[in-house]
């Protein structure tokens, strides 16, 4: 497997030609056709070049797992449609759900995607290659290693939560060899180890072109997500909890991270303003114009949102948030709409927690149209009239309740958004440290961390109003119970969190069942009580929970 992918070699030419440098030198580069394995992978340049391709194993701003791609980077987005809060509807009844209505097999492409022993290969054979290549700054050497240890790390923490029992590959490997599966505790105990190792190899901050590249906030923050991720299977859960609350001490302790405060400072984390200058990101996928660009925004959007100057083509809304995330959702007051006495069904996204409107696109919500100047309305009930957004439509939104972050009207087109994927934010860091805490019996010292996180959109502190009582989905700690629910406010439809959390604390029997979307009422949008849309597709929307599920299936064809 010693071979270099020359068609990502050339693009990543092209991203550092057009971002790093404008050095007549850099730009004199050889012919591609020329590149073998005794000319690259030799000089401070060449592993230069190869380390900035690993970034490409970091995960996609993506709903959806390319269908015919054996090398497609991991869709970020994927696992959020394994969870209780969102659905990805069937493309015209023959697509894969992405999992959606969890009738799991072998053959569901979408279920391996963090299967990616091609991005270990590259990695193996990049650290293989570095002792011997030559270096005009020999202290690049250290922490290009860290780097490419840091990817390795990232892939196999995800594989173990995913597929349990995994090839632990760390070489190269012939032809010949067909590694088994290595036993997940052993797996996992060689993520930590490498993180452990690498966490000093990194610096906290860089600066100028390096900006972006991974720190070591990104180390500790991905350890803590490896010791709490374990909970669902490992044996020792307070040595889980404690290594999570140290890594994300030093985090904070640091200083370096901080949130941006207000709703305002929430919703920017979603944009290019807050790209590599944002205290909040720890880790990103970074998106540039015209080189590595995202085609969310076509992928999520109502058919009549503004595509761009450039845009083209049908936005697709495919993705929608269930009734049971946007029930459960909280009123400003801090409490769940059925016991809050002013929540009002006709009226119902007034007085919410302002993170929902943030992050869904609701009925009759306004937003520009196609033209760039006008605006269009979001109108998905059969009754409105308006056959572009219903839920009725074969291919539209299956709820009636759709995506809105890394959304904007900047980008030049709707396939060419460039929003950076924000993987890790600081609020994360603040909730394990929470958790870390409160799996300890810890509660006092975890709850401003909490608070800290929900008072910077102008939500209530628990402190003052008490923790909620959580009916669906518990843990059986309050206070756990408390931070999984500002989770699911905090990330909702940005990535997996959500999957994180119902497959380490084991909530699937309680919280996977049949699929809601918008009141049949079309004069009571917020009706808690009544009927509800659940769509004529039942194999999709009435799905059924099986304890199997904590382990994917291995994909076996493409």
């Amino acid at each position: 497997m010693k071979y270099i992918k020359t068609y990502k070699f050339a693009s990543l030419l092209v991203l550092l030609v057009s971002i790093t440098s404008c050095n007549e030198d850099f730009l004199n580069v050889d012919d591609l056709d020329d590149l073998d394995l005794s000319t690259v992978y030799q000089s401070e340049e060449d592993l230069t070049l190869a380390l900035n391709n690993l970034y490409f194993s970091l995960p996609n701003l993506d709903i959806e797992d390319p269908l015919f791609s054996i090398d497609a980077n991991q869709a970020y987005i994927v696992p959020y449609f394994w969870t209780d809060d969102a659905i990805h509807r069937n493309i015209a009844n023959t697509a894969d759900n992405q999992g959606s209505d969890f009738n799991w097999s072998d053959s569901r492409r979408s279920l391996r995607t963090f299967y990616r022993y091609q991005d270990i290969a590259n990695i193996n054979f990049f650290l293989e290659s570095l002792p011997g290549a030559t270096f005009e700054t020999e202290s690049n050497r250290e922490r290009y290693a860290a780097e490419a240890r840091f990817f390795r790390a990232w892939i196999y923490e995800t594989m173990v939560l995913a597929y349990g029992d995994v090839p632990l590959v760390t070489t190269t490997l012939t032809p010949s060899d067909n590694p088994s599966r290595t036993p997940r505790q052993e797996v996992f105990d060689f993520v930590i180890s490498e993180l452990d190792e690498i966490t000093n190899q990194l610096p906290e901050t860089y600066s100028g072109d390096d900006i972006g590249r991974i720190t070591k906030g990104a180390v500790l923050a991905l350890k803590s997500r490896a010791y709490l991720n374990a909970l669902g299977w490992h044996s020792d859960p307070d040595a889980l909890y404690a290594g999570a609350e140290a890594a994300c001490s030093e985090i904070i302790s640091s200083g370096v991270y901080a949130l941006v405060d207000g709703i305002d400072g929430f919703k920017e984390q979603f944009t290019p303003d807050s790209d590599l200058t944002s205290p909040e990101t720890i880790l990103a996928t970074i998106y540039v114009t015209g080189i590595n660009v995202s085609r969310y925004a076509l992928q999520v959007s109502p058919r009549d949102l503004y595509k761009g100057i450039n845009g083209s083509g049908n936005n697709q809304r495919r993705p929608g948030f269930t009734s049971d995330f946007i029930e459960e959702v909280q009123t400003i007051n801090g409490l769940f709409p059925k016991d809050d006495p002013i929540y009002d069904p006709a009226n119902p996204w007034v007085n919410r927690d302002p993170r929902l409107e943030a992050t869904v696109r609701l009925p009759l919500d306004e937003y520009l149209g196609t033209d760039g100047v006008n605006n269009d309305i979001f109108l998905p009930h059969p009754s409105y009239g308006d056959t572009r957004d219903r839920v009725q439509g074969s291919n539209n939104n299956p709820t009636g309740y759709g995506f809105k972050k890394y959304t904007d009207y900047t980008m030049l087109n709707n396939i060419e958004g460039d929003a950076d994927l924000k993987i890790i934010r600081y609020s994360e860091v603040l909730l394990m440290y929470a958790e870390a805490l409160a799996g300890q019996g810890r509660d006092g010292e975890a709850l401003p961390y909490l608070d800290q996180v929900r008072e910077r959109v102008g939500m209530p502190k628990y402190a003052d109003i008490g923790l909620p009582t959580v009916t669906r989905g518990t843990t059986g700690n309050t206070m756990i119970d408390a931070i999984l629910l500002e989770r699911r406010y905090e990330f909702a439809g940005e990535g997996p969190q959500r999957w994180f959390d119902i497959w380490r604390y084991k909530l699937g029997n309680q919280v996977i069942g049949t699929v809601y979307g918008i009141p049949d009422d079309v004069n009571l949008p917020g009706d808690l009580t009544g009927p509800k849309y659940d769509s004529s597709d039942l194999e999709i929307y009435q799905r059924v929970w099986d304890d199997n599920y904590y382990l994917l299936p291995i994909f076996v064809s493409f």
